[in-house]
């Protein structure tokens, strides 16, 4: 269980370090499709073809691996950038591929929408990440207020200055997250799955009794330091319950899908973003951070979408020439004919 201590392997505030920049790109055409830029820097090697969106070369990907120059030399060690590209019909064919129900994916849904108005054509194009946060056992509306709802909303983009007060909001929203969520969430998750291997592994009922009478003392060691202390079998000898030494295999093989998706958890939640839309007219009505001509650009912070939906939408607009010209050459037709009639 060595990966469990990843999402308790800091502090509050530097859990949500930022280690690994990620970019996705997304160019909005006229006609509905989109070319779709996805890039991972300062990542392993293996993430091209094993990472959180379940993309690589097998199903369509372009995919550009080129070594980070700050990278160690040690090969095992070497930091890449690794860029994804593919090219896509629709929104709903991107949504195949993007936003698949699964635990341990990064699901972002797009949505595209043209309208025509006569003298202008609309394009309206979003993108909604889903939450990062898949713990089963524990519910954000338990420990998080509308208060700490609000101050995310209005946190500022990555990188832009936050007030002092904004700041210790900001340390005492992380300690909540990673001291009382997190932590929670993580017991909740492998305290059945301990009690699974007792049963399995000493049919004395007994120790399931003392399985339940010492809850707050187990909380205390999956959680001490920083989670490295983990393993059934120590755990079961601190609490004095016989086990043999096979009860650690069971213990991995019960809580196998767990960690994966508390290593995704932890991937995302360690990511620094950027995304951004090409437009193919000039933008009229956004929610992005900034905006330039038809591109727009969002630098979220990793709270926006820890625990609910963060929605990007861009609008722009186009004058129909040819609706101007009919407009016109009615309004011309029409006094002909009044003026000939008078």
């Amino acid at each position: 269980m060595k990966n469990l201590n990843i999402l308790l392997a800091a502090s509050a505030i530097s859990l949500f370090a930022c280690d690994h920049p990620m970019s996705f790109h997304t160019k909005v055409n006229e006609d509905g499709s989109l070319d779709k830029t996805i890039v991972m820097d300062k990542i392993e090697a293996g993430k091209a073809d094993i990472n959180i969106f379940g993309i690589s070369e097998k199903n369509n990907w372009k995919v550009t691996k080129t070594r980070n120059p700050d990278s160690t030399t040690k090969s095992d060690e070497a930091k890449y950038r690794l860029e994804f590209v593919r090219h896509f019909e629709s929104a709903d064919k991107m949504n195949e591929v993007l936003d698949r129900d699964v635990d341990t994916l990064f699901q972002v849904q797009s949505k595209f929408k043209k309208k025509f108005r006569w003298f202008y054509t609309y394009i309206r194009y979003s993108e909604t990440i889903r939450p990062i946060n898949h713990f089963k056992k524990v519910f954000p509306k338990d420990y998080f207020t509308i208060e700490d709802s609000l101050f995310i909303k209005r946190l500022p983009p990555e990188g832009s200055p936050i007030s002092k007060a904004d700041s210790v909001n900001l340390i005492l929203l992380n300690e909540k997250i990673s001291s009382h969520y997190t932590n929670m969430g993580i017991f909740n998750e492998l305290f059945p799955v301990l009690e699974q291997v007792v049963k399995k592994c000493n049919q004395d009922k007994k120790w399931i009794d003392t399985l339940y009478r010492k809850r707050e003392r187990i909380y205390e060691l999956i959680n001490k330091d920083q989670g490295n202390f983990l393993s059934a079998k120590k755990i079961a000898d601190e609490l004095h319950i016989p086990l043999p030494k096979e009860a650690d295999k069971e213990f991995d093989s019960l809580s196998k899908e767990f960690n994966s998706r508390l290593n995704f958890m932890s991937f995302a939640r360690d990511g620094k973003y950027a995304i951004s839309f090409a437009m193919p007219w000039a933008i009229v009505n956004t929610n992005a951070d900034s905006v330039a001509a038809n591109y727009a650009v969002w630098k979220p912070v990793m709270h926006k979408f820890a625990f609910s939906n963060y929605e990007m939408y861009a609008e722009s607009k186009k004058l129909n020439i040819w609706a101007v010209i009919v407009s016109v050459g009615i309004v011309g037709l029409t006094v002909f004919v009044l003026r000939k009639r008078n």
